[in-house]
């Protein structure tokens, strides 16, 4: 693995101080990051039906102020950036496509029915949880509905 020159002038400097070897240095910031990372990564906002509420947020998230570096953790403000950007590639709807409604292949096979002189057809109306999603808003007291769907994949 290469590194920049900055963090190698970095890691010299750390050595240099301490007085241990560069890759010893390089190995404990790497494992540092590496636990940083893996607990981002075990969140769970990465989930298309949920928005979180900035209380729930915080209250999952763990934030380390390092010195010289600063604060290290997720931000809510980038949260809500990477949710909108990510909810444009989706198919979004108000919840009224949530409720039972007829799809336009039962449509047209009422009419077709009727045209040919058989009658009306029975046919059931499809629930929205069969099409949609339901996204929800996630709080501190619980999750409520966000008044929009998705359709299923």
């Amino acid at each position: 693995m290469s590194r920049s020159r900055i963090e190698e002038a970095g890691f010299l400097r750390v050595s240099e101080d301490l007085g241990v070897p560069v890759s010893e240095v390089a190995r404990a910031v790497k494992s540092f990051f590496d636990s940083v990372a893996i607990d981002a990564r075990r969140l769970p906002f990465d989930d298309r039906r949920r928005i979180y509420s900035k209380e729930k947020f915080n209250e999952l998230v763990s934030v380390s102020n390092i010195p010289y570096i600063g604060r290290l953790g997720p931000v809510y403000s980038r949260y809500l950036k990477w949710r909108e950007n990510e909810s444009r590639n989706l198919p979004q709807k108000p919840r009224s496509g949530y409720r039972r409604r007829m799809t336009q292949d039962d449509i047209e096979n009422i009419a077709e029915a009727i045209l040919s002189g058989n009658g009306l057809p029975e046919f059931r109306k499809r629930k929205g949880s069969e099409m949609y999603e339901r996204v929800w808003l996630v709080g501190k007291d619980g999750k409520k509905s966000a008044r929009q769907v998705i359709e299923k994949q």
